[in-house]
This record gives C-alpha cells, sequence and structure tokens, in this order.
C-alpha cells in the first residue's frame, strides 16, 4: 500500500517505515484502499485560509487516517513560499501567497 519502504531492524528497536503521498490524503494507487480514503482540501486553499487551529485539526485527521492504514511517514504536505508559479505542484504545499 505505500509508495516506499524500508526494512525494520529489531535487533536495534527499529519499526519499518512505511511512507505514502499526501497531496490530497492517502493515495489509492491499490484497489484495497479506493474508497477507504478522505479527499482533503488542497493544501494551498489551507494555507490561504491562515486558520491555525484548522489547519491543526486536518493536521490530526490526515495523521489518524495514514496511522489508521499504516503508515507512519507522510510525504507532504510540504511548506514553502512560491516566488514564482514554475512548479506543477504548487497546490501541494501550504503558503500564504
Amino acid at each position: 500500500w505505500y509508495v516506499g519502504n524500508t526494512a525494520a531492524v529489531p535487533r536495534l528497536g527499529l519499526p519499518s517505515l512505511n511512507m505514502q503521498d499526501a497531496a490530497s490524503g492517502f493515495r489509492t494507487n491499490f484497489p484495497e484502499v479506493v474508497g477507504s480514503v478522505t479527499m482533503w482540501p488542497s493544501l494551498l486553499a489551507m494555507g490561504a485560509t491562515w486558520d491555525p487551529p484548522l489547519v491543526k485539526t486536518f493536521g490530526e485527521a490526515l495523521g489518524r487516517e495514514f496511522a489508521g492504514k499504516g503508515a507512519n511517514g507522510i510525504l507532504g504536505p510540504s511548506v514553502n513560499v512560491h516566488r514564482t508559479a514554475r512548479n506543477g505542484r504548487n497546490f501541494e504545499y501550504m503558503s500564504g501567497e
């Protein structure tokens, strides 16, 4: 179910790292998770609210959903300041610009 994994190292007490994309929620790149995830607002829209309690609530809910699916590493969201719109993934970032 994950975009990236690392193996656990039991002798050191390190669990595996199960990373998944989070642009708009848990990526549904496997049929088993289709229909079982939340579609979240764009992170650019979240950042534009300038509402820290709302963004905190979003982050907590996103973390619960990922943890419930066994992911312990979220790839994104990103926080960035955009000077030019040359990046096709700017909608994924929390930014006030």
